[in-house]
């Protein structure tokens, strides 16, 4: 007897990112929406580090270990008919964003 699995659930964007995955399995991005099956995700780091007065003066020397995350991180989603949507997120929530965006496009490639 042979048993299929089920095919794997698309990763579920981090919460608190302007991404959504709706349970039909539908990307959403404000208004815009592509089924996530053969959709592929691309990020665009434009975020950077700093060192700012006040984490200089409580920290000390430790600030420049301690810096400050600035900037967005651009994210463009592709549907498989080339229509595509970008957002911007911030650079706190940029790694996980980032870690998604990897995971949702090895899962993608591998249900495509």
């Amino acid at each position: 007897m042979s048993s299929q699995k089920p095919a794997p659930e698309p990763p579920r964007p981090p919460r608190g990112a302007p991404i959504y995955l709706d349970g039909d399995g539908t990307l959403r991005v404000n208004q815009w929406r592509a089924p996530a099956r053969g959709a592929t995700v691309q990020t665009i780091d434009g975020t950077g580090k700093r060192v700012t007065v006040t984490r200089l003066f409580v920290t000390g020397v430790f600030a420049f270990a301690l810096k400050k995350k600035t900037g967005a991180l651009s994210v463009v989603v592709c549907a498989a008919d080339g229509d595509s949507a970008t957002v911007k997120v911030s650079a706190k929530k940029a790694q996980n964003v980032m870690a998604w965006a990897v995971a949702f496009n090895a899962w993608s490639e591998a249900n495509s």
